[in-house]
């Protein structure tokens, strides 16, 4: 396997894995403290309900899963670029 053949396995791979990440993000949702549990959306001081989950730890959960959806997709960007150099020479 040559250098542009590997740049492209790892492209994909890092496309993939992205992919990945943005679906949890979409889909990821914290159970709401035990004492909040089945209680209808709203504001309490224990927390927010939203959806049945925690809305402010689910917002960190998704921040997360982004965040490594945003760099895995820049590094198959980055793959991308490397083997269309390679090619150019």
């Amino acid at each position: 396997m040559d250098i542009v053949t590997g740049a492209e396995y790892c492209s994909i791979t890092a496309g993939a894995v992205s992919a990945f990440c943005w679906v949890m993000a979409a889909v990821v949702t914290v159970d709401p403290p035990e004492k909040l549990k089945g209680m209808p959306d709203g504001e309490y001081i224990a927390g927010t309900v939203y959806n049945g989950g925690d809305l402010v730890r689910t917002l960190s959960a998704q921040g997360r899963w982004n965040s490594i959806a945003a760099i895995a997709a820049a590094t198959a960007m980055a793959f991308q670029i490397a083997t269309k150099l390679a090619l150019l020479q």
